[in-house]
């Protein structure tokens, strides 16, 4: 039999508690246990928003929100540490079969090698007494569609069958090696499909219910045949509770229910229950087939009689009370939330500054850096990161300018400057970059595009360099540099380290010297040669889009449709200044133009890849979009 006195948690750490499992928890959790105090470290991926947790508890003394991933073993250490934690709820997890499958490497980096590393931190710490380790019914493998079929016990053989699943699978082993080698704590929870508030979007039950509002059609893969169970998460909830303060240590309990529903009829379900709270007819729910993902297990069907015998859990809340409280939680308008704890570098300078104003006026959290990478020890700036706790590195870092110099020329010289232009321009990138996958914290770079000019493969009006092209262009000291740190970013691949590459960036302040647009109007001559520009106010909402979704890579970040200096000046007096002062233009046939050409940065990139990704303004309509708004502001 468990334990007959009750385990009492005093100071309990739970991972992944901005999730919807971990959030729920939280806010169940609050009140069963209300002398306990609750520490909640999230790296805030994807599916996470610290607002999940409800306002009363983030407002108390008893609950602690630390931002960062349970990789981080110097943050654990320090936070089990201060905080004397004894109890861990670990939540932790990237849990989408989709991204597991189009990325089994970052799968195991994320759910597993990060999970090793929590494990040393606990078994370092040496003061935790109970460990409560979320697993998944998956490890299980799929069930038959028998009615006769029996569900699988805690003795049945795992045998997974996803990348998700192989991932968790591989945890539980750690978890007996830890369990034999060093006597952790440790219990298995093995739970069946969950459904609740705060699910994400791309779920079943939460997406079918924005398909319902809007009575379109459910998109189901395959037939939609797979069965489900279907267990409320504040059950979920208290089955956890049980088995921290009764569970036996070392043992495995399954967490499930005998409910069970197509995808089908759940579609169904949810359509009725939209309408009826919405008060308008019911319509018969409609659905589109897809294809199917590369394995679906049919159905997972787990016994659950071991936890109910021994500590005397049972679901308790039916599916449609259940399905009621989701419906009512997703038409409810979310007023708050937060995704990204932001640590900015660079913060100071003309880009910096734009993304700050940015930042504050979505309402997300930031912090300046404040140590100088290359300056100052790189112990000193790591311990700087990690008490940072940030969920996303920013670099808005690079040397351009200094002394009397306005532009690149400045690089030009002697060691002092090679000095600044490696320290600033390549290793700052790289050394923030490299920790910043080591801690599991999302690195954005906004790098450069003038490491390309135009080539035999490249020509003018021809065909822009895509984000996997080498650097073509050597032509000074700056885009030597830059064009290496475009090269060694590319090493990173796609694991959560963006190369965002700019080009010629501009705003619609005039009064801001660094700004390009501010820049050519005063020019006595132009160049005429179309060019890939980067409209910031366009740029930066993108950019900052694609970090909370953790998007990695090479990244050309400019608006669609090249423009010459001369077309940007020639709109620019067609809306704003028709007065504007003459200028020699220099056409690309000259003999002048054909050596600027050859022996400048002047190129076209191809940006059907963030098109792709995000809807983007093309550079005349961004342009004259910002160009009204500067007349109007004259005019008044």
């Amino acid at each position: 039999m468990a334990g007959k006195v009750a385990y009492s948690p005093q100071n309990v750490l739970v991972t992944g508690g901005c999730g919807f499992i971990g959030s729920n928890f939280v806010n169940f959790i609050f009140n069963a246990w209300p002398n306990v105090k609750l520490v909640n470290l999230d790296k805030l991926i994807l599916n996470s928003d610290a607002c999940y947790v409800e306002k009363n508890i983030r407002d108390s003394d008893r609950y602690k929100l630390i931002t960062g991933d349970i990789r981080n073993r110097s943050l654990v250490e320090n936070l089990l540490q201060h905080h004397q934690i004894d109890t861990i709820i670990n939540f932790a997890a990237d849990c989408t079969s989709t991204r597991c499958y189009q990325n089994p490497v970052e799968a195991l980096e994320n759910n597993t090698v990060g999970f090793i590393e929590f494990l040393e931190a606990v078994r370092t710490y040496g003061g935790v007494q109970r460990f409560v380790h979320i697993s998944t019914d998956e490890v299980y493998g799929d069930s038959s569609l028998a009615q006769d079929e029996q569900g699988k016990t805690e003795s049945t053989m795992l045998s997974p069958q996803n990348p998700y699943a192989a991932t968790k699978a591989c945890c539980e082993a750690f978890v007996h090696s830890y369990r034999a080698s060093y006597n952790l704590p440790i219990i298995i929870l093995r739970i069946n499909n969950i459904y609740g508030p705060n699910q994400w979007n791309v779920k079943v039950v939460p997406r079918f219910i924005q398909v319902a509002r809007e009575q379109g059609k459910f998109t189901v893969q395959g037939t939609g045949e797979q069965l489900r169970s279907w267990l409320f998460v504040d059950d979920a909830s208290e089955g956890i509770r049980r088995v921290a303060e009764r569970g036996v240590l070392g043992e495995m309990y399954n967490l499930g229910t005998g409910f069970e529903l197509n995808v089908l009829n759940v579609g169904r379900a949810i359509q009725k229950e939209v309408d009826q709270q919405l008060g308008r007819p019911e319509r018969e729910a409609e659905f589109i087939s897809i294809p199917d993902r590369p394995y679906n297990d049919l159905r997972y069907l787990i016994d659950s009689s071991k936890i109910e015998r021994e500590l005397g859990w049972k679901p308790v809340i039916p599916f449609d009370e259940g399905l009621r409280r989701v419906v009512a939680s997703e038409l409810r308008e979310k007023k708050e939330e937060q995704r990204m704890n932001v640590v900015i570098y660079g913060g100071g300078g003309w880009i910096g500054q734009q993304f700050q104003a940015l930042l504050k006026e979505k309402n997300i959290r930031f912090q300046l850096a404040e140590c100088r990478i290359g300056k100052q020890p790189d112990a000193q700036v790591l311990e700087e990161l990690i008490s940072l706790a940030p969920t996303h590195v920013v670099s808005c870092t690079g040397r351009t300018h200094g002394g009397n110099f306005k532009t690149i020329e400045y690089l030009e010289g002697g060691a002092d400057k090679a000095n600044e232009n490696v320290r600033d321009n390549l290793y700052c990138v790289i050394y923030l970059a490299e920790y910043c996958k080591k801690l599991g914290i999302h690195f954005a770079y906004i790098g450069t595009g003038y490491i390309f000019k135009y080539d035999e493969e490249h020509p003018v009006g021809g065909a822009g360099f895509k984000e996997g092209d080498i650097p073509n262009y050597f032509g000074n000291s700056y885009s030597v540099v830059k064009g290496f740190t475009d090269r060694m970013m590319t090493h990173f691949g796609e694991f959560e380290i963006l190369n965002a590459r700019i080009t010629l960036p501009l705003n619609f302040e005039l009064n801001e010297d660094r700004n390009l647009l501010a820049k050519i109007i005063q020019y006595p001559k132009i160049f005429d040669i179309p060019l890939s520009i980067t409209v910031l106010p366009d740029c930066l909402p993108i950019l900052v889009d694609l970090m909370e979704k953790r998007v990695g890579g090479n990244l050309n970040l400019m608006n669609p449709g090249p423009l010459s200096l001369h077309d940007i000046l020639q709109l620019y007096k067609q809306c704003v200044d028709p007065n504007l002062k003459d200028y020699e233009r220099i056409g690309v046939e000259s003999e002048v133009g054909q050596r600027l050409k050859e022996t400048k940065a002047h190129c076209t990139v191809d940006t059907t890849y963030v098109q792709s990704l995000s809807p983007i303004l093309s550079s005349v309509d961004s342009l004259k979009a910002g160009f009204e708004k500067i007349r109007l502001s004259k005019n008044v």
